[in-house]
């Protein structure tokens, strides 16, 4: 369990960077202190259409379930297009790891000042949405909590 010092640390971050997004600062410190208390984020995964994670997410809906595919964030401050990317990582089974994506860029603000300090995620693949009609592309769904 974490002291009460890096909790209201960790709390002050994030209705930081939610203030700065546009939120009020009391809003921003009740969402903050919603995602301390344990409730889950979902989220999409942004950038499933670069390369081959088109089919990568067809063999996941295909062949796996959930259960299977472990996901874990790591930081990408290399990324040019983005200072706060969080790039979203996966393996099935405990294979080679493969990065799906992104955190969705407005998220990825919050998020990676939670990762540079350190703090860990709970990350877990929910679901392969999409591809209803034939030119439908698949999207990725994650969920995330402050574990």
């Amino acid at each position: 369990m974490r002291n009460i010092h890096t909790i209201r640390r960790i709390v002050a971050t994030m209705a930081n960077r939610l203030k700065k997004m546009g939120l009020t600062l009391s809003a921003a410190f009740k969402k903050a202190w919603s995602l301390i208390k344990g409730k889950a984020i979902e989220s999409k995964v942004a950038g499933v259409t670069k390369g081959n994670r088109q089919k990568a997410l067809h063999r996941i809906l295909t062949h796996y379930t959930p259960n299977q595919v472990r996901v874990w964030l790591e930081r990408d401050k290399a990324n040019l297009h983005d200072n706060n990317a969080v790039a979203v990582m996966i393996s099935v089974n405990n294979s080679k790891s493969y990065k799906i994506g992104y955190i969705p860029k407005n998220l990825a603000y919050v998020i990676s000042a939670i990762v540079d300090k350190g703090i860990s995620l709970k990350t877990t693949f929910k679901e392969v949405r999409g591809h209803y009609t034939r030119f439908m592309n698949y999207g990725a769904v994650i969920t995330l909590q402050l574990s």
